[in-house]
């Protein structure tokens, strides 16, 4: 299903396959409300599991929040992948200006990600050059450790107005090249629908 989101910099949309919940950001009671009522659908109304309900709404409130916080313009939750397969990953996208040290670069896409984002591989995607930088790690879900991983790509918006931040959040990511494709694959579905005058 394509998504639209808008940032300082212009209107994009974005393809991200299965079922996504968006979590407002601009206002925090339409957060909270968002998040009560995607937690009660997902978790059901059964008393026994109150306690799971309000620590995954806590959990999920503190996210939303720090990410509203830190300047976050989206935020997406996969439910699921395809129906009845789950996909647990978020992704929440930031509007960041380019980094003070690349405007000598800026004629050169390629090397001014490299310096924005030192470690970082390229992509050629359909927007153009697009840093992504991939962190492998483990979660605790009780007694057990599964496999995570952490995404964060650049997208240089239109114009070298800036950099779209897309960082995504996968646990349980058992094969980790397999999620890492997917997401490029996502990321690289972006379009642009117009750019701030």
């Amino acid at each position: 299903m394509t998504h639209t989101a808008r940032s300082p910099q212009g209107s994009y949309s974005i393809v991200l396959p299965g079922t996504w919940a968006a979590i407002p950001l601009e206002d925090e009671d339409r957060l909270r409300e968002r998040v009560r009522s995607l937690v009660l659908e997902r978790v059901g109304r059964n008393d026994r599991l109150a306690r799971v309900r309000k620590e995954a709404r806590d959990e999920l409130i503190e996210t939303a929040v720090r990410a509203r916080t830190a300047g976050a313009t989206a935020f997406w939750m996969s439910l699921e992948v395809l129906p009845g397969i789950p996909l647990p990953a978020s992704l929440i996208a930031t509007d960041r200006p380019w980094p003070e040290e690349t405007e000598g670069l800026a004629d050169d896409v390629r090397a001014r990600l490299l310096a924005a984002r030192p470690g970082a591989e390229v992509l050629e995607q359909r927007s153009g050059p697009v840093a992504r930088t991939r962190e492998l790690g483990e979660d605790a879900i009780g007694e057990l450790r599964e496999p995570s991983v952490y995404l964060e790509y650049s997208v240089p918006y239109p114009h070298g107005g800036g950099l779209l931040s897309i960082s995504v959040s996968a646990p349980t990511a058992r094969d980790a090249d397999l999620y890492t494709a997917f997401f490029d694959s996502i990321v690289d579905s972006l379009t642009w629908a117009e750019t701030a005058s």
